[in-house]
């Protein structure tokens, strides 16, 4: 005897909502898979060792993700067309398991900013000081990703002196007067953050809610499916 009524309305919201999941797992895995095998990929241009090694962290974060959420989204899938209790079970599990991630990041985000902070200071001023050792030659990777982070954020350096300068040469756009008087990139990079953050606030909010709507759909149809088993 299948679920009839609303039951079956939250059935087949749910088997919708799953396959979007399902869809958005083949994504992620698809471009962290890409950015990894692809010689034409950005992280295989990547000529410097250690900012590569942060983008195939990324990617290969992706993937772990994509394939994760793929499997959610399948038994979410499965659970609600088939009125499985077993697979609607695992997907609530999981679904819970991500908000409680989500909770958690949100909070160590709000926690560890200053730490956060200081760890992207220590790796920019690595890279400076790696351009330093290279002679200040403005055309390796170290500049160019030097440079990338104050054209981008309109900063100069870590805020750590002396910062630039080498017989009178400094990073293009960061004169010796920025260095020591302008805004420092860490600082840069945060306030831009802080800028977002109500957007950023509001997408973390959004999936919270989605999450805690698909775990009380997949419990209701749990309920549901036992009750009609047991007539």
């Amino acid at each position: 005897m299948g679920l009839g009524g609303c039951y079956s309305c939250i059935k087949y919201l749910l088997f919708a909502f799953n396959l979007v999941f399902w869809l958005a797992g083949c994504a992620l895995l698809a471009v962290g898979i890409w950015a990894v095998v692809d010689p034409e990929s950005l992280t295989s241009k990547i000529k410097n060792d250690d900012i590569k090694m942060y983008f195939t962290a990324a990617a290969s974060v992706l993937i772990a993700v994509g394939a994760v959420i793929m499997f959610v989204g399948f038994c979410g899938c499965c659970g609600a067309i088939r009125e499985s209790q077993c697979m609607l079970a695992t997907f609530f599990v999981f679904l819970f398991l991500f908000f409680i991630l989500l909770l958690a990041i949100g909070i160590w985000l709000f926690a560890g900013k200053d730490t956060l902070k200081d760890v992207y200071r220590q790796a920019l001023q690595k890279q400076i000081n790696k351009w330093k050792d290279s002679g200040y030659d403005l055309n390796n990777e170290f500049s160019k990703y030097v440079k990338l982070q104050q054209d981008e954020f309109n900063c100069c350096g870590t805020g750590s002196m002396p910062l630039y300068g080498y017989e009178g040469l400094v990073m293009p756009k960061c004169t010796i007067k920025q260095s020591t008087t302008g805004q420092n990139c860490q600082d840069a990079v945060f306030k831009r953050i802080d800028s977002n953050l109500v957007v950023v606030g509001g997408v973390a909010i959004g999936l919270g809610v989605i999450m805690l709507l698909g775990m009380i759909f997949s419990m209701m149809l749990c309920c549901a499916i036992r009750d009609v088993e047991h007539v």
